[in-house]
């Protein structure tokens, strides 16, 4: 027994790496190089674990929107803070913003060619301190539209050139970071910016030169990439589509730098990666081929499966924003995933009970339903 207890504790050891001397060995898959950039081998990657979501996430809860007509919608995106959950919608519709009970607030700006108005929308960002609401239009604009948290207009933020995909982050300080594609026969803006809070614009010119070589690819010079960014991190990290690198953009300095990549995953051309910096990990998505977790504590990587430990155990996918899990649901889908998990051979009693008593509470009529976690630093 003793034996049993001694290998039992050596295991956890070298798995959470937290004890002894403090090192931590890789696992052979993760590296650094002389800039700081994390680098994970596709190859090198090899087991597959399952994470329970209460490992990642706390204070988690079930939000339930109102039921209102105005309060209706066709969930696109969200941004979520301590106050609000504030929705993006498809098909050119309004934006909403919610208490984070899931009552209805208002809507923010409308469509239309008016002051104020949209046509599409393609992030958001809430300053709970000064009562603001950013929204960035698709493209087409060289404006970012500002609102007070009643939805009244308030003005534009002119960034002096137009915008193709932005992303923009409400950073600690109160400014706002911004990412979009550079377009180099339309862009004097070399990818990224900030806004202070008085309007003050100053554009990044400091290109590392992993972007340059993809500025110099005519295939770049297109809408077919996206501007992929969760803002779960303190400083700004984003990447495009159909590269291999996450840039974190450091807006005091107003530097761009490579961040992290995933090397020797794109066996094909039609293969490529989209990546979620959390605190103190990367997940790496890969098309076909799965998800990857990259932990900068145990320095170790491995495939993933997640799953929701808060609701019965159900597969869940990782969404993060603003450094919140989210996961938006139909009624009748989440009755429909709900009959599925119970399905499940290793859905234990407990699970039933947890899932029979949410499944009984729903009706597929109602307005959408919300997963929400804060993601634990």
């Amino acid at each position: 027994m003793m034996k049993k207890i001694f290998a039992s504790v050596c295991m956890l050891a070298v798995l959470y790496g937290c004890e002894g001397d403090g090192k931590v060995e890789s696992d052979g898959s993760i590296s650094t190089d002389s800039t700081g950039m994390v680098i994970c081998d596709f190859d090198l990657v090899k087991d597959t674990i399952t994470i329970p979501l209460s490992q990642w996430v706390e204070d988690f809860r079930i939000v339930r929107f109102e039921n209102a007509d105005t309060a209706l919608f066709k969930m696109w995106f969200p941004i979520i803070t301590d106050k609000y959950i504030g929705i993006r919608q498809r098909d050119q519709r309004a934006f909403k913003l919610f208490d984070r009970e899931g009552k209805y607030l208002c809507d923010v700006g409308g469509t239309g060619n008016g002051p104020g108005e949209y046509t599409l929308l393609y992030s958001e960002a809430i300053d709970e301190k000064n009562g603001w609401i950013y929204l960035a239009p698709f493209a087409w604009s060289k404006y970012l539209l500002k609102y007070d948290t009643n939805g009244k207009f308030i003005g534009e933020v002119d960034m002096g050139e137009y915008l193709n995909k932005p992303r923009i982050q409400l950073l600690n300080d109160g400014s706002l970071a911004l990412a979009h594609l550079y377009f180099k026969d339309n862009n004097s803006m070399m990818v990224a910016a900030t806004v202070t809070p008085d309007g003050t614009v100053t554009k990044c010119t400091d290109t590392p030169a992993s972007l340059q070589i993809i500025f110099r690819n005519p295939q770049f010079a297109g809408f077919n990439h996206e501007v992929w960014h969760y803002g779960c991190t303190d400083e700004m990290k984003f990447a495009y589509t159909f590269s291999d690198t996450l840039y974190a953009y450091d807006h005091k300095a107003n530097t761009l730098k490579a961040d992290y990549v995933m090397k020797n995953y794109r066996k094909t051309e039609d293969i490529y990666c989209i990546h979620f910096p959390l605190p103190g990990k990367y997940l790496t998505w890969v098309r076909s081929k799965g998800s990857i977790v990259v932990d900068l504590k145990t320095q170790q990587s491995h495939f993933y499966n997640l799953t929701n430990d808060f609701v019965g155990g159900m597969k869940t996918n990782a969404n993060f924003v603003n450094g919140y899990f989210f996961n938006m649901f139909e009624p009748s889908l989440l009755m429909e995933r709900i009959e599925g998990r119970l399905k499940e051979k290793d859905c234990t009693e407990e699970d039933k009970k947890v899932l029979k008593e949410l499944y009984d509470s729903l009706n597929e009529d109602d307005n959408n339903i919300m997963f929400v976690g804060k993601l634990k630093k």
